[in-house]
């Protein structure tokens, strides 16, 4: 996963860059996100991964489905990224892309992990009680996995608060071995 980062972080920051100085950032964001799309479907997926298909032809082939839809510097970008064979980084140059655009909004994106389903009221006092205490403005994504077996874990970056029962019993495994 860090070698994929490294090979998406110069493409990410150029885009985001272009982006800002140009007044695009929510325009590039939707752009990358329909080329992601694109790439991301399974059957043109499978049209360009045959074995005589062409550096050229992928080009083509992404503006004949993107069209208008993006403009013309994101097509430069895609452009680069496939003479430089690193269109399979292009999930990665998004997500660096959008984590870049959160940090210039001053907004943090949470990654919150509960055993169970929260409702709406105790997703929003969560983001409230972060928003506070990190003076920004949160993104949440929450997520159910049921191997915590209750409470919550919350990943700020690279932070993490984890009040979850199991991160409370492998603190008293630690603590009980040691």
């Amino acid at each position: 996963m860090a070698e994929l980062a490294t090979l998406a972080r110069p493409y990410a920051q150029a885009a985001f860059q272009l982006a800002k100085k140009k007044g695009a950032l929510s325009k590039w964001s939707e752009d990358l996100s329909i080329l992601l799309g694109v790439y991301s479907d399974e059957a043109f997926r499978v049209l360009i991964s045959a074995s005589d298909v062409k550096t050229a032809d992928i080009e083509n082939a992404f503006i004949k489905v993107c069209g208008d839809k993006v403009n013309a510097e994101v097509i430069n970008l895609l452009k680069l990224m496939l003479s430089n064979g690193r269109l399979t980084v292009l999930s990665e140059i998004v997500n660096q892309f959008e984590e870049l655009k959160s940090k210039d909004d001053g907004v943090l994106e949470v990654k919150i992990e509960t055993a169970f389903e929260l409702e709406q009221g105790q997703v929003d006092s969560i983001v409230a009680i972060l928003a506070k205490r990190l003076n920004k403005k949160i993104d949440p994504s929450v997520n159910v996995d049921r191997s915590l077996i209750g409470g919550v874990r919350i990943n700020v970056g690279d932070q993490v608060w984890d009040a979850s029962v199991r991160g409370r019993l492998q603190d008293m495994e630690t603590n009980l071995t040691n």
